[in-house]
């Protein structure tokens, strides 16, 4: 059952580096709690991530981010400083300012070692 439908959009269109400004923007296709992203987005943070800033990068997520209905778009821009911008049906939610943390959310979808190869290989324009 597909979660959400991506697409990454950026200056060149064309998937160069995790180097900004990237756009990550999902469709979701079903509602989703915030408690449920929250959970997920732990899982998927990589294991490299010391485990107090993943705490503490997920405490600001918990009090950012709201319940997607079926249908919105969810959105992750990182701009050309590595500063990270959440958006929700197009009105800015908040901001992260550590391209530590824009770098282990995006690899989620576009790391090397992303739990989803064939929408990473998507989303980079390799297949």
């Amino acid at each position: 059952m597909n979660i959400y439908e991506a697409e990454l959009l950026n200056d060149t269109g064309e998937w160069q580096s995790m180097h900004g400004p990237h756009l990550l923007r999902l469709t979701y296709q079903r509602d989703i709690s915030r408690d449920q992203l929250i959970k997920e987005t732990r899982k998927r943070l990589g294991e490299d991530v010391p485990s107090g800033l993943k705490a503490r990068w997920l405490k600001t997520l918990q009090a950012m981010w709201p319940d997607v209905q079926k249908g919105e778009q969810f959105s992750f821009f990182m701009d050309r400083h590595g500063n990270g911008h959440f958006y929700h049906r197009g009105q800015h939610l908040g901001s992260l300012h550590e391209h530590e943390f824009s770098h282990a959310f995006l690899s989620i979808w576009l790391g090397d070692d992303s739990g989803y190869p064939k929408l990473t290989r998507k989303l980079r324009g390799e297949l």
